[in-house]
């Protein structure tokens, strides 16, 4: 191991020679200046020092002007000064020590002294070696965490370019749809069908917890779904088939919940089931109701077929479906948006277009919860069937 580099700074020649003289026979490399001014030169050339010993007392810069303008210095500011002087009074271990050294030491005066100037710079040395390989690693890290947001950046992009946008209306339906992840991917999942030329599968589910787990899950999700729109007559099959099928690929402690609907355009006919998932709420002049969803958990295996409900969009009337992220949104002291008043929120916006509802409710959130924020994925799909104007 190479010897460690000393830079004394010391305006007496011979304090410079006896010192320069120990610290050579210690095994330290020794390079010396004159005053605080050429040591600032020195302590900049390369090879730069480990560790700098300044007097207290010299001519053009002081010690303490010294270490106020090492420490002041970017590329030198890491390296450990120690003040060595006569003199001992307090004020100036305080002047020494408040201008940037990182540790005061009296001039030895008898081998015990020599042995502890000794002991204080290998301690300083240690010291320095630790924040060197801390700084290392921070850059390490700091490249890392480069990497992983510009990845998980991608894939945020790779997740949204998969969710749809709402289907074109094919009938007396609107509809619109809004994905607000918790964090860069979530574990929310929407989609929508054309199973024929006026009935249209909607989908909506929730996978465990969010992140990189569950927004991998929500696209096995959404692709496993795709398959069973297809094969499936009824809302309930599907979501059985969902957790059939979701078995064969849900880590333990992974789940989801589900809500599947199938719309006829041209009436406003609507069948569904849903599976563990916040029920779907239908607004307008007649007040609130609810197409209610089963208890349970999908991607476990045990959905043992899956009852659901029929109902009628009127003209007027709005469906909104929803995942948990919303009425479980806190406000500062840990209260919930809540059900309820999700539902007044809702009947009082009843008469707007699907986009609007959408709005009042993500303003309304995030009123509700600021200064933070959401902890949850929230999606909502709003289904209308307009009042004739």
């Amino acid at each position: 191991m190479s010897s460690r580099r000393i830079l004394l700074v010391e305006d007496s020649s011979t304090m410079r020679r006896m010192l320069g003289t120990l610290l050579k026979e210690e095994g330290f490399e020794v390079r010396t200046a004159n005053d605080g001014a050429e040591g600032l030169i020195q302590a900049k050339e390369d090879p730069r020092p480990d560790l700098i010993l300044t007097d207290y007392e010299m001519p053009e810069l002081d010690g303490p002007g010294f270490c106020k303008a090492a420490k002041a210095d970017v590329d030198i500011r890491s390296i450990p000064v120690l003040m060595l002087t006569t003199l001992g009074e307090t004020h100036n271990k305080i002047a020494g020590l408040e201008s940037g050294a990182d540790d005061y030491i009296q001039k030895p005066k008898s081998p015990d002294d020599i042995q502890e100037m000794f002991a204080r710079i290998r301690a300083h040395l240690r010291i320095a070696d630790l924040r060197s390989e801390l700084a290392d690693r921070n850059r390490l890290l700091e490249s890392a965490h480069k990497k992983l947001t510009f990845e998980l950046e991608l894939a945020r992009k790779v997740q949204f370019a998969m969710m749809p946008r709402p289907p074109k209306p094919r009938g007396v339906l609107q509809v619109a749809v809004r994905y607000t992840p918790a964090n860069q991917l979530g574990g929310d999942v929407y989609d929508f069908y054309r199973l024929d030329n006026n009935r249209l599968g909607v989908l909506v589910a929730d996978v465990s917890g969010h992140g990189v787990n569950a927004a991998m899950l929500s696209g096995m999700v959404k692709t496993l779904a795709a398959g069973l729109s297809i094969a499936v007559l009824e809302p309930g099959e599907l979501l059985a088939g969902l957790d059939v099928s979701g078995e064969q690929y849900f880590p333990e402690g992974y789940f989801c919940t589900g809500f599947y609907l199938i719309a006829d355009e041209e009436t406003g006919l609507i069948r569904y089931a849903g599976v563990g998932h916040p029920s779907g709420i239908v607004i307008g002049p007649n007040g609130p109701r609810m197409l209610e969803s089963n208890p349970g958990m999908l991607g476990i295996g045990m959905v043992d077929g899956t009852a659901g409900g029929a109902d009628r969009l009127e003209p007027g009337e709005t469906l909104i479906l929803y995942t948990d992220g919303l009425p479980d949104a806190m406000d500062p002291s840990d209260v919930i948006f809540g059900e309820e008043r999700l539902k007044t929120l809702l009947q009082g916006h009843y008469g707007s277009d699907p986009t609007e509802i959408i709005d009042q409710v993500d303003d309304a959130v995030q009123a509700y919860t600021a200064p933070g924020r959401p902890a949850d994925d929230i999606n909502i799909i709003v289904i209308q069937h307009p009042a004739p104007k």
